[in-house]
């Protein structure tokens, strides 16, 4: 008889479990890792966003308050000349508030904020320049409150902002016309095994709209001898003619040494007559030359400067035209 062959029907079946065994075991510890690194990068793509969210908050508050300064420096200097003293007592009751006084009550009422806000705090005694006025009114009431109002609802939460330096411009002496603010902001960051919130830091600055503490000057220094007066007043013919003449007539001081230039496509001409030449008593300054028939037609340029400062001068462009005819 034939004996019966076993069957490998269980044995295939183990096989089977073990490979899906290690299969599950294999999901089970590369999966984890793979959600952590998908977590790190979505928190990096957050902190990113939040980081320009604050650098774009901070950038807008100090800008709002720089272009409305200046009534806080018109109060400031008003307040200054009516109370030149920085601790002067308060008025007994029954007397008259100064005219400065005044307007440090009614300034938050008419005007727009942050100014009203401002100028109020320079008159009460709160605007402390070139120092951490973080903790001050002016910071709490005035700066804080801007920036939750800037800041993007939909990426940081305003309560967590937090303005960590101020520093407001001298509005007496105008030498440092800057307004300078650090502002903090607790991100929370939620990784396995780390929880610790993660403080980011964003300044900004910006020049306040006050005047200079020096005015600017215009024109010469002071001590220095005015710049000398150069005008070309008349250059024919025009056009100028390759092969023919050409006549420039310039107006300057009496007596004043200036020189004349002309450059082509080929560079600047050689020809007679041209260079320094000394005006007449009424300043003109008269230069006549022979235009090279190998001329290119072209629009160039002539320069007229002063003998002693060739950095003063004056240019104008001229046209060159070839004619029907050659004459000479």
């Amino acid at each position: 008889m034939k004996q019966a062959k076993p069957s490998a029907g269980p044995t295939e079946d183990r096989r089977r479990t073990r490979e899906q065994g290690s299969i599950v075991v294999e999901a089970a510890l590369v999966m984890p890792l793979l959600l952590i690194v998908l977590l790190v990068f979505v928190t990096l793509v957050r902190l990113c966003a939040v980081q320009m969210a604050l650098h774009s908050a901070a950038s807008q508050t100090v800008r709002q308050i720089a272009a409305h300064i200046h009534p806080a420096d018109l109060a400031w200097q008003q307040a200054v000349a009516a109370n030149p003293l920085p601790s002067m007592p308060l008025p007994l009751p029954g007397s008259e508030l100064s005219s400065w006084g005044d307007i440090a009550a009614e300034a938050a009422e008419w005007l727009p904020s942050p100014a009203g806000e401002i100028a109020a705090s320079a008159l009460r005694g709160d605007f402390r320049p070139l120092q951490n006025a973080a903790a001050t009114e002016v910071g709490r009431a005035v700066v804080e409150p801007l920036l939750q109002d800037f800041a993007d609802k939909a990426i940081v939460e305003p309560e967590r902002l937090k303005l960590a330096w101020l520093s407001l411009p001298d509005l007496e002496k105008n030498e440092e016309p800057f307004l300078k603010l650090i502002v903090e902001y607790e991100f929370p960051l939620k990784l396995p095994f780390y929880a610790k919130p993660l403080v980011l830091k964003e300044q900004a600055a910006e020049r306040v709209w006050i005047s200079d503490a020096a005015p600017a000057r215009y024109g010469a220094e002071e001590g220095d001898s005015a710049a000398l007066p150069i005008q070309i007043v008349a250059i024919e013919p025009a056009p100028l003619r390759p092969g023919r003449k050409a006549t420039v007539v310039v107006k300057t001081a009496p007596g004043a040494a200036v020189s004349l230039g002309v450059r082509y496509k080929s560079g600047s001409s050689k020809a007679k007559h041209l260079g320094e030449a000394v005006a007449d008593a009424s300043g003109y300054v008269q230069w006549t030359w022979h235009v090279s028939g190998n001329t290119t037609p072209g629009i160039w340029e002539l320069a007229v400067a002063e003998a002693a400062d060739p950095d003063n001068r004056v240019a104008k462009h001229f046209i060159v035209e070839k004619s029907g005819g050659t004459q000479k």
